[in-house]
């Protein structure tokens, strides 16, 4: 009996042993480093439906998305403490969608003297841009997708960790990640699933609540990444994103499911990414580079910075808003005008008389009212007014551009007056960029129950 008991005392501590025995951690940092060039590869698939508002009824139409895109990423900066800017360089080889929403379909694509891109990394933000010249929006917006490539390391571990630890991510992380303005709350944590001697391999989850375009949005997320043992980063990412997202002054809202599957992988820099040849290329982000570029099929073109958006496109008339810090500070219409002998062109009394008929009884006061020529030799006619729209104080600045063809164009900026700070003049550097283009032909168009 004794004997019976002592081995069974002996197994007894050293099971003990064995439970108290510290767990294999891991220290998954990434050896990310200047120099380095990846090929990147993304498809993105999107399902789901657009939310909004027609004639005070909810609305829904059903959309989908594809999108593909390859290219070659050459890392350029990576913070010591990793609270600073990152910063790469891609040239893309692919890098197009198939956007489907009811009845229309848009295929959005990189021009080819575009297809060189600047990526920045900081705090909450992500910013993309050309070194090579303005981007359109939908440029932009096509390879401007989830999960950034220039992010991925920053979702590991800071501490070492062992098989089965998890670890939250910051509401700064999603938000560049996602593409919010801010995270107001959030659950997100990543889960080290296993480690063998050549990958770690990682679940990441939880739900997000901010805000973007100044509107509400839920997501959820879900999905795996694994990181190269040998190469120390980041390879693999594949991502579950559930969204619902309030319809906003320049969108519509959205209630639909993203599928997201990345691949990185070491490759050889090619000539395009070579130092030599970026070595006169602006690399850093400034005012003017991450302007983005419109041209209406009108005949027109202007640049602007990324607080305007399109709420209306049409052919002869289009309709942006500024959206600054979430809240709308301006509204900007831009209408094409017939051709016109150059000594038949509206002057400046005239055009304030057909502003005055304009606004009815809107009208309180010119403010101002000017001729110049601008940098293009445009003729400009600018006239600001001060008046009220349901009672609220507004200022309108009109304006009367037109080439030494006869060529012409309008713009209008309405902008309550307590927003005139913030609005700080964006009118000016918007009208002075307007180009005129050869008309493209005009397609006929669907009917839109938004417009």
């Amino acid at each position: 009996m004794r004997s019976i008991l002592s081995v069974l005392l002996v197994l007894a501590i050293a099971a003990t042993a064995r439970s108290a025995a510290p767990k294999t951690t891991y220290t998954l940092h990434s050896q990310r480093k200047p120099g380095q060039t990846d090929r990147v590869t993304v498809l993105l698939e999107v399902g789901g439906e657009t939310k909004y508002v027609d004639d005070g009824k909810p609305q829904r139409e059903k959309m989908s998305v594809v999108c593909n895109l390859d290219y070659h990423e050459k890392t350029l900066d990576v913070p010591a403490n990793g609270d600073g800017t990152w910063r790469s360089v891609r040239d893309y080889a692919k890098a197009a969608g198939v956007v489907k929403v009811g009845g229309d379909e848009f295929k959005p694509t990189l021009r080819a003297d575009r297809r060189l891109i600047c990526a920045e990394a900081a705090g909450q933000t992500s910013l993309l841009f050309s070194p090579l010249g303005k981007l359109a929006r939908a440029e932009l917006e096509v390879i401007d997708v989830q999960a950034n490539s220039l992010l991925l390391d920053r979702l590991l571990p800071e501490k070492p960790v062992a098989a089965g630890d998890a670890w939250k991510h910051s509401g700064e992380l999603l938000a560049a990640m996602l593409g919010l303005d801010e995270v107001a709350k959030t659950d997100v944590q990543s889960r080290l699933k296993e480690a063998t001697d050549t990958l770690a391999r990682f679940e990441i989850e939880g739900k997000v609540e901010g805000a973007i375009h100044g509107v509400a949005t839920k997501i959820e997320i879900k999905g795996k990444y694994r990181l190269d043992l040998r190469r120390k980063r980041v390879d693999w990412l594949g991502l579950l994103v559930k969204e619902d997202r309030q319809g906003s002054l320049v969108a519509d809202g959205v209630d639909a499911v993203s599928r997201l599957q990345m691949t990185v992988y070491p490759a050889n820099e090619p000539e395009s990414l070579a130092d030599a040849a970026l070595a006169k290329l602006p690399l850093k982000s400034t005012p003017e580079l991450t302007q983005l570029t419109y041209e209406s099929p009108g005949g027109w073109q202007f640049d602007h910075d990324r607080r305007w958006h399109v709420y209306r496109d049409q052919h002869d008339v289009a309709v942006f808003r500024m959206l600054d810090r979430g809240a709308l500070t301006a509204q900007c219409n831009v209408s094409s005008l017939p051709q016109r002998a150059p000594d038949k062109l509206v002057s400046l009394e005239e055009f304030q008389a057909d502003v005055r008929k304009a606004l009815g009884k809107n009208f309180g006061e010119f403010v101002e009212a000017g001729q110049s020529v601008d940098d293009a030799k445009h003729r400009v006619l600018r006239v600001a007014v001060e008046g009220k729209a349901s009672d609220i104080p507004i200022r309108w600045t009109y304006y009367h551009v037109a080439d030494e063809q006869g060529r012409q164009a309008a713009f209008t900026f309405t902008v309550e007056k307590s927003l005139l700070e913030r609005f700080a003049a964006a009118d000016k550097p918007l009208v002075g960029s307007l180009r005129f283009v050869e008309q493209k032909e005009k397609k006929p168009e669907k009917e839109n129950p938004r417009l």
